[in-house]
């Protein structure tokens, strides 16, 4: 299968929690922002728990009322959880996971965040292995009825677009490619996603 145009030649490929938490370019004690995108909503609200686990004393953000509500109760009161409404979220003090809309363009609010003078985030991409490939291939347009819902959010930035550039927009910004349900994946299929993500 042929990757479709905008290929992702440079894609890194590894455990997602430890490399979004890796300090490369972060200095010891530096606020960490992470940027969880796809869309796949479960798996993000999934890693987005799993990064507050190891952060600790960490903000979050989501782009909309379903993902506030599923992080609010997979994270049990620990964290105070704010869904963001601008374009871009304002961001407070400290460490911060955001959960970006579904339509949302993930280098366009990194490259915000970095505009603001907050430090470099890190993208994490979540893919769900089940059905990448299949919608990585397909031409169809997002449903109706999430166009019509996204036409007037700002988050939504990626609203016109089919499927398959959603994805290729979060794939290829990502720093970190996080494989959601490899589990129920065969091994050719893998292997396939292996090789495209790298």
């Amino acid at each position: 299968r042929p990757p479709p145009p905008g290929s992702m030649s440079k894609r890194r490929s590894s455990r997602a929690i430890e490399a979004a938490g890796a300090p490369s370019k972060q200095r010891r004690g530096e606020p960490l922002i992470c940027l969880v995108c796809g869309l796949y909503a479960d798996g993000k609200v999934a890693v987005a728990c799993s990064l507050l686990k190891e952060l600790k004393a960490t903000s979050v953000l989501v782009g909309d009322l379903a993902a506030k509500r599923a992080v609010s109760k997979k994270a049990g009161g620990a964290f105070e959880v704010a869904e963001y409404a601008a374009e871009v979220p304002h961001l407070p003090d400290g460490s911060i996971v955001i959960v970006v809309h579904d339509f949302a363009q993930p280098s366009r609010v990194a490259a915000a965040v970095e505009a603001s003078g907050s430090s470099s985030p890190k993208l994490l991409c979540v893919i769900d292995a089940r059905s990448f490939l299949d919608e990585w291939e397909s031409v169809e347009a997002l449903p109706p009825r999430l166009r019509e819902a996204a036409k007037t959010d700002l988050r939504a930035h990626l609203r016109d677009k089919k499927r398959c550039e959603v994805l290729a927009e979060c794939v290829e910004s990502a720093d970190v490619i996080a494989l959601s349900h490899a589990e129920a994946a065969d091994a050719d299929e893998l292997e396939m996603l292996e090789a495209m993500l790298r």
